[in-house]
């Protein structure tokens, strides 16, 4: 580590860079005196015309790679200060130079530490950057002049304790403890929208505290942010507090903000206790949510926050006791990411131990393949995954590491680890651990790994994962020597109910399966003729949006089929008849089947292309293009090849052919309109426009332009070179996990948002987008017919609405998909009007039954983000449930099944918990409980229907 501190020697420059020719460095008594650590201090100030200002180190005789280094200062910028941004960067020896992005604080001093191996630097140190050779502090402003005062520089390396050990002590510590007795720090602040109160005072509540923090906001809003850094792998807030009787708080928020994202926030909805007080523990782990965020850059908080939000119009107030930051260990921790080691033959690493080893363990995975040595001893071969046969549905692009324990292997002193990667493609990971006196500590592939030859071995960062798309070895994967014993529910004890009304018992059955309408209501029907309703759920599954199920079902369970009998019976056991998509696997489907269970599956006819595409060439997920020959001759080979395994298998009522299409009207103002610009879609949108207007260009400029000939086509082929855009700005919901999305989504509820003045371009893109459709949904009904004329064909899964021309396209199919939740009512589980409008349209314009294929009720108290929850706890949870099967059941007769999301949670991808057990397996038991009592009373309402 080297430090730069005002007054010990001279400062790294003496003067900062600035557009009117640059400002002395002065030291100086700080302005803010909030830190006693500080005595002295640099000063910048600029002229009144400068908006930025820049201060370089240069790392004269320091050796600093980028790999783990780090940057480090403290800084003061006054609370009206109009600065906009700091940007913290490096100049790479060799290379250019990079910089961070950060929102600065304002009012108080504040240490920022900037990882030099983030996400800025990735391109440089792929390209073969490692070493910095200056470092630079940049400041952007609004309007000068600027005021900076600077605490201090340093740089340093990471987590090491010896060379290329990371290391974490295992005794919890307290990294920070605050209440009325020791004052809040300098680097705590609140945030009210209409102004607040704060005070030191007698709690509301008399017991144990003498004094507490009593905040009270006029607004319906508070949250308390501290501004300080902790590692995300081990650190856990701790706070109690209190909300007097009344209080009309709907939540209580604990979030982060994640330095290596640049101050994106993560933040969990709590369930308020009111009337007493409440303490709560969390790890800032548990606050990013699931597992696979460990595979990308974040690793540090730079700030924690406590937040509450009441209802509209309500005010805050609230008493805190006391807040602590607590470090401990955790199984994923010290958290520090394998790098690829790129090259093929012979690879080696040593490292030494000081104290007896206890519970080793190590994880490697490379392509082709791979042998794997540790002190001489040969563990075992594998390849790039070594998953067996139970991957992880749809997550079979995931590398898996193949795991070995090492007890009784490593020794103190010095230690080997080899890996031997086959030619062809070489890359591999490896990552092993061990507990040693006091310590817990890893190795990984990296820089410090030699080859055969004894040079360092070429290396690659992992990089920022795509969504969901991850490695399955450390840190995602938490060690198995470093896990307690894993235990398995004991599903026989939890509450059960199995129909008694023949509308609710169906099996498995060969034969054609269909519908029926029996004195005004529908039904599905089995081969033999009986009618059913369908009761369904679905995500019965490892997969890799919820990957802590995922690995402990695969840890739990010798086999795929030892576990899908085991979740089968469970749903079996809570009422359900039957399994559904979406992600539910094939070995669900079969245990299911052998408890005498039925299911629909699904077959994503749009899957592998061609795409429609709009003109900027992206393309519309979910449909592709129907004028394709490929596309066609590909899902004909898919069908026969479907019809081969379905057709013969009497548990399968039927499948749906898309989930969620951009289709116009769906509830996130997505569209298909505009996209025609693949091959045969362009040639077909040329012939539908020259039939359309006769052959008549005039007509057609005319129609678009008016009188803006500057626009017109030369030809009709010319459209898709010019590419109009007819669309302007359409609502599309880029974050489905974000809050104004999710605001966004529910303003639909009320009306399309789109501006109804379209004109008649937009008409006709709008017109050719449902003859897409049209075609596609026309081909591909026929083609399932052919291959699979005795199985039900549900339509598109549609996303909550449509409108009716999109519908019409559908009206053929047996039943009509529908995708719908009941999440707009704070503390209500049901339905709203416009809701059950667009349900009844779905019949109305097809004439065909409507199955609900997706929905789910939530609660707070799951410790999620859970976006979109409205109720606090799985008791009112399991309450909802009855509601929203008893609101369809008797306002719909043409629904015929409704398929609950879901088994699990879905904690790596929305940060949502709709499932019926945790990620261990463990049932909700009030929410389960509440479940069964609805499968009673629909049990009861069918008998004699």
């Amino acid at each position: 580590m080297r430090e730069w501190l005002p007054g010990a020697g001279a400062p790294p420059a003496r003067i900062a860079w600035t557009p009117s020719g640059g400002t002395p460095v002065r030291i100086q008594e700080p302005a803010a005196r909030e830190s006693a650590d500080k005595t002295k201090v640099w000063r910048f100030d600029s002229r009144p015309s400068d908006k930025a200002l820049a201060y370089a180190v240069k790392l004269d005789g320091v050796e600093l790679k980028l790999e783990h280094g780090w940057f480090e200062f403290s800084y003061y910028l006054p609370a009206d200060s109009r600065v906009t941004r700091l940007r913290p960067g490096v100049r790479v020896r060799g290379k250019k130079h990079v910089a961070a992005d950060l929102v600065p604080v304002k009012g108080r001093w504040t240490v920022v530490r900037w990882p030099l191996d983030g996400p800025e630097t990735a391109a440089i140190r792929r390209d073969g950057g490692k070493y910095a050779e200056a470092l630079e502090l940049g400041v952007l402003a609004s309007g000068g002049p600027i005021a900076l005062e600077i605490g201090g520089f340093a740089v340093g390396a990471g987590s090491r304790d010896r060379e290329g050990i990371y290391s974490i002590p295992l005794t919890p510590e307290t990294q920070g403890a605050w209440n009325a007795v020791t004052g809040l720090p300098g680097f705590a602040g609140v945030w009210p929208p209409g102004g607040f109160t704060q005070k030191r005072t007698a709690p509301t509540l008399p017991g144990e505290k003498e004094k507490v923090f009593r905040f009270d906001a006029k607004g319906n809003a508070l949250a308390l942010t501290f501004r300080i850094e902790a590692p995300l792998a081990d650190t856990w807030l701790e706070f109690d507090y209190f909300l007097p009787e009344g209080s009309k708080i709907k939540s209580v928020n604990p979030g982060i903000t994640v330095r290596e994202w640049n101050g994106k926030r993560r933040t969990l909805r709590l369930p308020p206790v009111v009337g007493k007080w409440r303490k709560e523990k969390l790890a800032l782990a548990e606050i990013m949510g699931g597992d696979t965020w460990r595979s990308g850059e974040a690793a540090t908080a730079s700030s924690f926050e406590i937040g509450f939000l009441g209802e509209p119009e309500s005010s805050v107030a609230v008493e805190f006791g006391e807040i602590r930051l607590l470090r401990e260990p955790a199984a994923f921790a010290p958290l520090v990411r394998p790098q690829w080691l790129e090259e093929s033959g012979r690879l080696k690493r040593t490292f030494h131990i000081e104290d007896a080893p206890r519970k080793g363990w190590i994880m490697a995975l490379a392509a082709p393949s791979f042998t794997l040595w540790v002190n001489g001893r040969e563990l075992g071969r594998g390849k790039f995954n070594n998953s067996g046969v139970w991957t992880m549905h749809a997550g079979n692009g995931w590398p898996v590491a193949a795991e070995w324990p090492l007890d009784g292997v490593l020794k103190a002193g010095e230690n080997e680890v080899e890996i031997e990667i086959a030619p062809g493609g070489a890359r591999g990971l490896v990552a092993l651990g061990w507990e040693e006196d006091s310590r817990r500590c890893v190795v990984v592939s990296d820089g410090a790994w030699r080859n055969v030859s004894g040079d360092a071995v070429k290396v690659r960062p992992i990089g920022e994962p795509v969504r969901l798309k991850g490695l399955d070895i450390y840190p995602v994967r938490r060690p198995a020597a470093w896990l307690p014993e894993v235990r398995r529910p004991d599903y026989a004890a939890v509450p059960a109910y199995a129909p008694a009304c023949e509308r609710l018992k169906v099996a498995p059955e060969p034969g054609k399966w269909g519908t029926v309408q029996e004195n005004g209501r529908w039904w599905l029907k089995t081969p033999s003729g009986k009618p059913f309703f369908f009761n369904g759920i679905q995500t019965v599954a490892r997969i890799c949006e919820n990957y802590g199920y995922s690995d402990w079902a695969r840890r739990a369970y010798s086999s795929e089929k030892e576990w899908g009998d085991d979740a089968a019976a469970l749903a079996q056991r809570l009422g359900f008849n039957g399994l559904a998509v979406a992600a539910t696997a094939d070995a669900a489907f079969a245990a299911g089947a052998r408890r005498g269970m039925v299911y629909f599956t699904y077959l994503g006819c749009g899957d592998g292309g061609p795409a429609l595409v709009n003109r900027q060439g992206q393309p519309l997920p979910g449909l592709a293009d129907p004028f394709d020959e490929n596309w066609k001759s590909r899902l004909r080979r898919r069908a026969a090849e479907a019809g081969k395994r379905w057709n013969r298998d009497p548990a399968c009522i039927g499948f749906f052919v898309n989930n969620e299409a951009h289709l116009e009207g769906n509830l996130a103002g997505r569209s298909s309109s505009g996209f025609v610009y693949s091959e045969a879609c362009g040639r077909e949108f040329v012939r539908w426009l020259r039939e359309r207007y006769r052959n008549d260009l005039q007509m057609l400029n005319l129609a678009w332009f008016g009188k803006a000939e500057a626009e017109y086509l030369g030809s009709f082929e010319e459209v898709l070179v010019k590419k109009p855009d007819p669309l302007g700005k359409v609502p599309f919901m880029a974050d489905p996990t974000a809050a104004a999305a999710l605001a966004q989504i529910g303003r639909r509820l009320g009306g399309d948002e789109r501006d109804g003045r379209k004109g008649r371009m937009r008409k006709d893109f709008d017109d050719f987008a449902v003859h897409t459709v049209k075609v596609y949904a026309g081909y591909v009904l026929k083609t399932m017919r052919e291959f699979m004329p005795d199985k039900l064909i549900g339509s598109n899964r549609f996303m909550g609405a449509s409108t009716e021309a999109m519908l019409e396209a559908w009206k053929d199919y047996d039943l009509i998909a529908w995708n719908s939740y009941p999440m707009w009512v704070w503390k209500d589980a049901t339905y709203t009007g416009r809701q059950l409008a667009e349900i009844r349209k779905a019949h109305r314009v097809t004439g065909k039954p409507v199955m609900l294929t997706e929905w789910g009720v939530q609660a707070l108290d799951v410790r999620m983000a859970s976006p979109s929850a409205q109720l606090l706890t799985q008791k009112e949870r399991g309450e909802g449930y009855g509601k929203v099967v008893k609101q369809v059941v008797e306002t719909f007769p043409f629904v015929v099944g409704m398929v609950n999301f879901g088994y699990q949670n879905l904690a790596d991808s929305e940060g949502q918990g709709w499932g019926v057990v945790d990620n261990e397996g463990r049932p909700y038991h009030d929410f389960i409980s509440g479940i069964v009592a609805a499968n009673r009373w629909l049990d009861e309402y069918f008998v004699g229907k």
